[in-house]
């Protein structure tokens, strides 16, 4: 992650953190000093939350590495080189069971 993408994930995480205090802070002042029981956070907190939270959100994709090309076709190539089956997992699964004669060969067991 180069310079600036860091400066601006710290700065965001710095203001959620003190968005997080300053709500504490409040619900810590509506609760001893007998404030309106029903008070909502205050919109300067609400406001600094999002910010923070849309900020860090910009600054991981800014910091982001560059997307790769997903190519199957040239994966599958390299494995089928090596000698490797890349639908192994889909060619080795079980068919389907008789589930009746699984079940007559239980009962003469348990006879």
């Amino acid at each position: 992650m180069s310079f600036v993408p860091t400066v601006i994930t710290v700065f965001s995480l710095v203001l959620l953190f003190h968005a997080g205090y300053s709500a504490y802070e409040f619900s810590h002042y509506v609760k001893h000093l007998a404030a309106n029981a029903n008070a909502t956070l205050p919109v300067d907190i609400v406001a600094e939350t999002v910010a923070a939270t849309a900020l860090f959100a910009f600054g991981q994709v800014l910091g982001a590495n560059k997307l790769k090309s997903v190519a199957f076709a040239k994966w599958a190539k390299g494995l089928e080189r090596e000698g490797k089956n890349p639908f192994a997992s889909l060619e080795q699964r079980p068919g389907f069971m008789n589930v009746r004669k699984l079940r007559e060969e239980y009962a003469s067991t348990k006879e």
